[in-house]
């Protein structure tokens, strides 16, 4: 790992600030706040958004995927070696439900860094500290040139 990470600097800098000023629209869309970052891992919370629920009245399983997928793509950007990270595959388990202005709690963290890919986890919890759904992924290295 690096001494000096200008990527969790700069992030870092984002910690209380309102998720619209974030530079891409993802995060903007799905109010994320930043709460802790590190080189590896991450912490943000969100507010559960009525147009975010299924027909039964509680957060949508594609939203809790989005809301893990954010997070663990930002944990590899966290990194900081050049790199750019596309996810390749993820797998999620839904456990227990969110509903309507719920807060909510989305953690991310690096597992294992390999040449070309790296392994990631996530998961969601409520207030209470309860793991509403968990996700692994596999990330894809590739150049900024290969785009």
């Amino acid at each position: 790992m690096n001494e000096k990470n200008e990527r969790v600097e700069l992030l870092s800098k984002m910690i209380g600030i309102d998720p619209q000023f974030w530079p891409y629209p993802i995060p903007k869309n799905l109010n994320l706040q930043l709460l802790e970052i590190k080189e590896g891992s991450t912490k943000m919370k969100t507010i559960v958004q009525k147009d975010w629920l299924n027909p039964l009245h509680i957060l949508h399983g594609g939203i809790m995927v989005t809301l893990m997928d954010e997070v663990m793509g930002i944990c590899a950007y966290t990194l900081n070696n050049g790199q750019r990270y596309a996810t390749i595959n993820l797998n999620a388990d839904f456990l227990a439900s969110a509903k309507e202005n719920e807060v909510i709690y989305i953690f991310g963290k690096i597992e294992k860094i390999g040449r070309q890919l790296i392994h990631a986890l996530s998961h969601i919890e409520n207030e209470q500290g309860r793991i509403l759904a968990k996700s692994s992924s596999n990330l894809l290295s590739f150049t900024p040139k290969s785009v």
